[in-house]
């Protein structure tokens, strides 16, 4: 991409297209900014103060007649067959007993639901809980026998109970186990453990068993010989199958006291420093380590052109070997024309993509050298204040707080809703089937007593809930997801703000070493004090696009079973572009919060300063962006392994003894440390952008000596600068003498 340095009239005039002014006095980033954006701050102020409104009504702190209150229980307990929620519904069933002294589900061989007051623990088949109606019709005769002739009672009660048995309307007292108040039968869960004992031990004994027929001694449960079985050639986890011993069910319930769950978490209790030591501390150590290699010379480089080179040689191996397999499908009778042709131009296709990704190269290899320059300097950033990547933590621990109230509010707002019953039923094909609504007990929740009225489900389907919402209680919903995505967004742009103030304090300090932790602290309290409104401005975009989303997602939901394939083709390509749009403006809030940093901008202002330097510097982002993404990716799995191997071999050694599952604190030690290395990743990323930028208005705001740039980015503005004094042609993106067509600023000059 080159042009003439040359300007149309309406470049100009446009302040965006003037050259940055500084000179020798400038004092950096933290001088001479004010507030900005406070509005925006006042609305998220504003924001979270009606979210709580809400949340107060549907917690029945305050009444209102908009929004019914809510009760969690609603979304958890059970229900019977008739709609009524077990322990929640405030109806009394045809007993005249009250279902809130019923809390517990107990399931008919139908699939019928009934309200019980507690799960029964052991086998007694004679009694039964039946349908209310059934249970009536049973007392009653029990009662009208016992009047007519004395001991008759109990054989009339029997005889119309197992009657009711073979039309599946009762259910004898069987062994249940209480499971978020359903009562859950032994049997089922051992039929569960049993299946899946039986899957395990199939497996061992394909991949396992063995001929060797010696006694060799089993040890404390299942510990076998080490000596042996280090020397043996089968694997270690295959070593109690080889002596007989396998899984049996009740190691896998759940129940067990020394079963598989039971050792689990005592491991879990063991390692429990461990793994946050080592998914936390020893994962962060390790990106400092990360940082300090690739700042040795020539290694940055030697693995961003070894990708480079690699990615190439994919494509070419690829579209070579589909090219190859096209010329010998032609000699392959049972190959169409049709086929070999498809494939022959899939391998021209892939080779034409290696041809693009060498142009692209080629045209961007100089900014490449700039890239290396932008991430070296980001680490030197980075270790100069350490502390910045612990700052993710404190964004972890806001979201948190805000989740508190807004998941106890969501969850109020969702049990509000009118309750629907519905029946799901097995098919022929094992799938699963949904019946038709049969009855909602919203007055039942409301607190007025209704007619019992039996759900319709056919015998062997089992019925479930789903809640139906007033048009106000969706509107509060899609509000405080609403105020979910702002606040989320905000949190994150509050720690670009910091990170992007942090590290243009540092690059433009003359004297580095005078730079630590130290100034980490202040420029976040600058960035926190005057420009949390313009975070609060670019998250609100963010969170609205978010929303949008959502309501298109709402609307394809509704239209999935239509016909109509123009209406859900259109909504799918409004998703669509609704999701690149985000991700430009996720791009862009970046670019604008680092204009904010350096130039203390708000954000208008500073978006539109971030727009024009992107257009004028397309191939240095570009560059910047491939060899971000390699280096970060490539430290995120350097993080994350060597954490995970490091926790492996230091458990083997000092705690195997210790624990029973090797494994268990190695993969949660491998989860927590993906995510440090992600909360790594954001900060360095976000540190080489903002030195990037720093770079382009280091060149045009300074002559060579006065310029801040060191290392191998003073080197490159060394070059550009020669380049521009011969007068040719010009990169803009490359070289300083572009500063009639620069980034702007249409305020007073940087002092």
């Amino acid at each position: 991409m080159v042009y003439q340095q040359e300007q149309t009239d309406a470049d100009k005039n446009n302040p965006d297209n003037e050259k940055l002014k500084g000179n020798a006095d400038f004092k950096g980033p933290g001088a001479n900014r004010g507030c900005t954006d406070i509005l925006c701050a006042l609305m998220l102020i504003a924001c979270w103060f009606a979210m709580t409104v809400i949340g107060l009504i549907v917690t029945g702190v305050v009444e209102n007649d908009k929004l019914p209150k809510g009760d969690p229980a609603r979304l958890i307990n059970g229900m019977d067959y008739t709609g009524a929620i077990c322990g929640v519904s405030n109806t009394r069933n045809v007993m005249n007993v009250s279902i809130l002294e019923l809390p517990k589900a107990y399931y008919l061989p139908s699939g019928a639901p009934v309200c019980i007051a507690g799960c029964p623990t052991e086998d007694n088949l004679e009694e039964y809980y039946c349908k209310y109606n059934v249970e009536k019709s049973i007392l009653q005769a029990f009662d009208d026998a016992e009047a007519t002739a004395a001991g008759s009672g109990a054989a009339v009660k029997a005889m119309m109970s197992m009657s009711a048995v073979a039309q599946y309307e009762c259910m004898p007292l069987v062994a249940t186990r209480d499971v978020m108040g359903y009562c859950v039968p032994e049997a089922a869960i051992g039929a569960l453990t049993e299946m899946a004992s039986a899957a395990m031990n199939a497996k061992i004994r394909e991949q396992c068993q063995t001929d060797d027929a010696t006694s060799w001694p089993v040890i404390d449960g299942g510990m076998t010989d080490k000596d042996y079985w280090l020397d043996s050639d089968s694997p270690i986890n295959c070593t109690a199958a080889r002596k007989g011993i396998e899984i049996s069910a009740d190691f896998l319930d759940p129940a067990s006291e020394d079963g598989f769950f039971d050792r689990a978490n005592a491991d879990l209790y063991t390692t429990q420093w461990l793994i946050i030591g080592f998914g936390c501390g020893v994962a962060m150590t390790l990106g400092f380590v990360y940082l300090w290699f690739i700042k040795i010379p020539g290694v940055l480089s030697f693995m961003v052109w070894g990708l480079i080179t690699a990615i190439w040689a994919c494509f070419v191996a690829l579209g070579g070997y589909i090219y190859l397999t096209s010329e010998k499908w032609k000699t392959d009778e049972s190959r169409t024309d049709t086929e070999v042709q498809g494939i022959l131009y899939l391998g021209y296709f892939i080779l034409g993509l290696g041809g693009l990704w060498t142009l692209f190269i080629c045209c961007i290899r100089k900014r490449i050298k700039l890239a290396v320059g932008c991430v070296k300097e980001a680490a030197k950033s980075i270790e100069a204040m350490p502390i910045i990547v612990c700052y993710p933590v404190f964004q972890v621990i806001g979201v948190l707080i805000f989740l508190m109230p807004w998941m106890l509010y969501m969850t109020y707002l969702a049990s509000g809703g009118t309750v629907v019953v519905d029946c799901i039923c097995p098919s022929a094909s094992g799938m699963m089937d949904q019946a038709n609504s049969a009855y909602a007990s919203a007055a039942a929740f409301a607190g007025e007593e209704v007619e019992e009225a039996e759900v319709n489900c056919e015998d062997g389907c089992f019925m479930y809930k789903t809640f139906d919402y007033t048009d106000n209680a969706m509107l509060a919903g899609l509000y405080m997801l609403f105020s979910w995505f702002w606040t989320s967004q905000f949190v994150i742009a509050a720690g670009q703000l910091v990170v992007a103030m942090s590290v243009s304090t540092w690059y433009f300090t003359r004297d580095k070493k005078t730079v630590n932790s130290g100034t980490f602290i202040k420029s976040a309290k600058k960035a926190m004090w005057y420009h949390l409104g313009t975070a609060a401005f670019g998250s609100l975009i963010i969170a609205i696009i978010k929303t949008i989303r959502v309501i298109i997602s709402y609307l394809q939901h509704k239209f999935r079973k239509s016909k109509n394939v123009a209406i859900k083709a259109l909504l799918c390509a409004i998703q669509c572009y609704m999701w690149c749009i985000e991700k430009c403006m996720k791009f862009l809030n970046k670019n604008a919060y680092i204009q904010t940093a350096i130039f203390g901008y708000s954000f208008c202002k500073a978006a539109r300063k971030a727009f024009f330097l992107i257009l004028r510097n397309i191939l240095r982002i570009s560059a910047v962006a491939i060899v971000s993404s390699f280096v970060l990716i490539i430290g995120k799995l350097f993080i994350m392994i060597a954490t995970t191997l490091l926790a492996y071999m230091f458990i083997e050694q000092n705690m195997d003894g210790d624990v029973n599952y090797i494994w268990i604190p190695t993969i949660l030690v491998c989860f927590i440390s993906y995510f440090t290395a992600e909360m790594f990743n954001e900060v360095f990323g976000m540190a080489i952008s903002t030195i990037l930028q720093c770079f382009v208005a280091d060149e045009e705001m300074f002559e060579v000596a006065e310029r801040f740039a060191e290392g191998d980015l003073a080197s490159m503005i060394g070059k550009t600068n020669a380049a521009a004094k011969k007068g040719a042609v010009i990169h803009p993106e490359a070289d300083a003498a572009e500063n009639a067509t620069n980034a702007a600023d249409d305020g007073p000059e940087l002092e």
